[in-house]
């Protein structure tokens, strides 16, 4: 990982640097339908929805990734 020679954020939580992160991003893109995508990320999400619809994967509910993640 590269630290910024602009901010140091060694100090945050993982939990804290990824809700920073994703403040960030919604403030330079609200909405995320409006986000751009690379190819490679476009057909990654396309691999996982097949393998979502053939059931040959699970998933995890939000709130329990949010918990998990941030602890709330």
């Amino acid at each position: 990982m590269t630290t910024s020679k602009l901010f140091d954020f060694s100090h945050l939580t993982i939990a804290e640097r990824i809700r920073l992160a994703q403040e960030l991003l919604e403030s330079v893109c609200p909405r995320i339908e409006d986000r751009p995508l690379s190819e490679a990320e476009r057909r990654e999400i396309e691999r996982r929805w097949e393998a979502f619809d053939a059931g040959r994967m699970t998933v995890t509910p939000w709130d329990e990734v949010r918990k998990r993640v941030f602890g709330q």
